[in-house]
């Protein structure tokens, strides 16, 4: 019993770290915290004031001076200004209070998103980071206004019951206590189960997850027109009901549990409550007791009681949010695994190659290699395209290009520099790239194609020019609002087009950028025939003097490479020109050779592998 007592003891001054939170909450509101809390201090001495004035009264009533009639208006008085300063600073505190809790909600939700916008892509790959994102924001801005409110009813609590308090021991010592002695059992047993709580929470987060994709698999219109398709609707609600049945019935297991040792310890409170009423008659009864204090007694005990179990409640209510908002901080924690060079070298200008010289890569969670020995090079004013089967490693490949990861081994060089020795913000405005992937963003045109280069120096013409390059200025210069049209249907007024013209607009992304490198990752795999025809016909025209890459399957992209790459298995298998390579046996000859030469677009690519 003993060791499980101070274990439960350590526990709690673990998960009850405040210093963290009160910092937080610090950092957020300032001086302003301190004005809260002055405002709760005026408002306890305000109480504490009328309650001193209500004793006198009582006793000037049964205590009347030598007239008979007692001189009660000055202490009217006085105690109805006292409960109307106290009316008064008790509605600006919560005003106050409103208003600091919404600059913290604010505040964390901006963090939240802080966090998420400077971790690297490593972590997007994690099921770990997304378990704790999903508890980083669940506790999110909620946990710590709760705290706020909790710390301030807390203070409230504490100095009225200290008010309170003084009076009770000034009518009998052992009141106080023995109250106090039967409110204790309640706390303890809300803080073990916010405990159990907790950790129920903490393992089920998965779950959570997995819960939530269901959801948005249901309700979405990502999926929706597969799912109508194929038939999956109801299958997918059964799956998703499973697992939030599954889910409340272990929630309320605990909470029938917490909820039956509450009503015990309630019922020992409510005793020792009736214990003290007992007492303080019997003391009366002996007359021990004065009238005023039995009548003080009889209207403050009440909400003494009240208060303790307020206090209570505040207190475990500060446990279990204090450990929830351990998740935020487990989330704060966390810091990008691509390291920044402490005195970054300036990108040189003019024409640079872009090279992976001798480049191995393992992922994080993996402990196969995806990349092996990788060299290739990208001259400025050249394109170069990579071709190999899925899986062949293309897409890692252009995460690295990117600096999106940092290889295991060997270096990608810009200007025979590796590229950590550049600020990562600056090496990545040189690298554009069209993901096979690539994102609808269901905002404007204009907004599509400007999140190509958001921060960069252009002319408003730019927009249209680089959609132009890309064939997208042919639909949306027939749209009513042209540029400002928004694009898709998730918001009212939204135009939904055809994933080929959402395609050209990702490639009108990367055309406005003014990096000196493009990548395409299959970024025609969308366009009909003719769309891509003319995007290659004039191909080093519409690109300038910028390297390209291209990660194809179609000869009629790649057939327009001064170098190609031939990756499989992770490797670089073979490298030379078109005719080259249609030489030489081997994958590419196999890919491109005489059956697929007669018809130009050769093979159609399906999802980029590792």
């Amino acid at each position: 019993m003993g060791n499980s007592m101070t274990n439960r003891l350590k526990k709690m001054r673990k998960h009850l770290n405040l210093s963290a939170t009160l910092r937080l909450i610090w950092s957020i509101t300032g001086a302003r915290l301190l004005l809260t809390i002055g405002l709760i201090l005026v408002e306890s001495l305000l109480f504490l004031s009328s309650l001193y004035i209500f004793r006198r009264l009582v006793n000037a009533l049964a205590h009347p001076a030598g007239d008979g009639t007692p001189n009660v208006l000055p202490y009217l008085i006085a105690a109805g200004a006292a409960i109307i300063l106290y009316v008064v600073i008790r509605a600006v505190t919560a005003l106050v209070t409103e208003a600091q809790s919404a600059r913290i909600s604010e505040h964390i939700d901006d963090r939240i998103h802080g966090c998420a916008v400077d971790l690297d892509l490593a972590f997007y790959e994690s099921p770990a980071y997304f378990d704790t994102m999903k508890r980083a924001s669940d506790a999110g801005p909620d946990r710590a206004n709760a705290i706020l409110t909790n710390l301030v009813d807390i203070a409230k609590n504490l100095l009225m019951m200290a008010v309170l308090g003084s009076v009770l021991i000034s009518i009998s010592w052992v009141l106080l206590p023995l109250l106090a002695l039967f409110i204790l059992p309640t706390l303890w047993v809300r803080v073990r189960f916010a405990d159990k709580m907790y950790e129920w929470r903490h393992s089920t987060t998965a779950l959570e997850r997995s819960s939530s994709y269901l959801s948005t698999l249901i309700t979405g219109d990502g999926a929706a027109k597969e799912i109508k398709a194929f038939g999956l609707g109801h299958h997918l609600r059964d799956r998703y009901r499973s697992i939030r049945l599954g889910l409340l019935g272990q929630r309320l297991k605990i909470s029938r549990r917490s909820t039956l040792s509450e009503v015990t310890t309630t019922v020992l409170a409510t005793l020792g409550l009736f214990a003290c009423i007992a007492y303080i008659c019997l003391a009366a009864a002996k007359g021990k007791a004065s009238v005023g204090d039995v009548s003080l007694f009889l209207i403050i005990f009440p909400q003494l009681f009240n208060l303790m179990q307020a206090l209570a409640t505040g207190v475990s209510g500060l446990y279990q949010n204090n450990i929830f908002l351990s998740n935020l901080f487990e989330l704060f924690a966390l810091r990008s695994t691509l390291p920044e060079a402490e005195r970054p070298r300036a990108v040189p200008a003019g024409e640079q190659d872009l090279a992976i010289e001798h480049l191995n890569f393992t992922y994080p969670h993996s402990s196969q290699p995806t990349l092996t020995d990788i060299s290739l090079k990208l001259p400025a004013g050249s394109i170069v395209a990579v071709v190999g089967l899925n899986g062949a490693g293309k897409t890692t490949l252009i995460k690295l290009l990117a600096r999106l990861y940092d290889p295991s081994s060997g270096r990608v060089t810009l200007g025979g520099h590796d590229i950590r020795d550049y600020a990562s913000a600056d090496y990545r405005r040189e690298v554009s790239v069209v993901f096979q992937d690539f994102v609808r963003y269901q905002l404007t045109a204009a907004d599509n194609i400007r999140f190509g280069d958001i921060y960069g120096d252009h002319a408003d013409e730019d927009i249209a020019a680089a959609a132009k390059k890309s064939g997208a200025h042919d639909y949306i210069s027939r749209f009513a609002q042209g540029y400002d049209t928004v694009m898709g249907r998730l918001f009212e007024e939204g135009r939904e087009v055809s994933i080929g013209q959402w395609q050209k607009l990702a490639i009108a992304r990367c055309f406005y950028s003014k990096a000196r490198f493009l990548i395409f990752d299959e970024a025609t795999s969308a366009l009909d025939a003719t769309a891509e025809q003319e995007l290659f016909r004039s191909f080093r025209e519409r690109i300038g003097d910028r390297g390209i890459l291209l990660i194809s399957h179609r000869l009629s992209a790649v057939k327009h490479a001064d170098y190609i790459y031939v990756m499989g298995d992770g490797r670089i298998r073979q490298e030379g020109t078109h005719e080259e390579l249609l030489a030489m046996p081997g994958d590419y000859a196999r890919l491109f050779g005489k059956k697929t030469t007669i018809h130009e677009n050769g093979p159609q690519a399906g999802a980029v592998g590792q």
